[in-house]
């Protein structure tokens, strides 16, 4: 009778376990604080910055990597986050990351390949973002490639200081 018990236990918590580490995954997302908002340079689209809400410690949870497999678990995270992209006139969700620590490479927003009218890929930390068709027009593009191209010559001389230590 004893081992019953005890065999019964231990299902109890790997059933339980598994069941809250699936289930924490929607309440990370619906009950995550609000961090910051920034604006696509044309005004169009807005990707909101969240931190979830995690009752297991962050060494419970996997980190995801770009292209889509996970480290295992028990790493510390040094932060967590997730984005989430609207549309400015409608406010329409366009999508959202997976929940990632932001400490790495390639921390910034990319809005779109402005040569593509139609379709609009924003990725964030070389995560998916969202995948629309909205704000994909050859004007908005316009106002898009306008902006890289100022980023582009405001490096410039970063760049152009580099080459001549060479």
């Amino acid at each position: 009778m004893h081992s019953k018990v005890v065999i019964a236990i231990t299902i109890g918590v790997i059933v339980g376990g598994a069941a809250i580490y699936r289930a924490s995954d929607w309440w990370e997302r619906t009950y995550a604080t609000y961090e910051s908002s920034e604006m696509s340079p044309d005004g169009c689209i807005r990707v909101d910055t969240y931190e979830p809400f995690w009752v297991l410690p962050s060494l419970f949870h996997r980190i995801p990597r770009p292209e889509g497999t996970h480290y295992g678990l028990g790493r510390e995270w040094n932060a967590a986050v997730f984005r989430r992209a609207y549309e400015v006139s409608t406010g329409t969700v366009l999508g959202e990351t997976v929940v990632f620590d932001p400490v790495g490479p390639a921390p910034f927003v990319d809005w779109g390949d402005t040569a593509k009218p139609g379709r609009r890929v924003l990725i964030a930390n070389q995560f998916p973002l969202a995948i629309s068709s909205h704000c994909s027009d050859r004007a908005t593009l316009a106002k898009l490639k306008a902006f890289y191209e100022r980023e582009r010559r405001g490096r410039q001389a970063i760049v152009d200081a580099w080459n001549v230590k060479q």
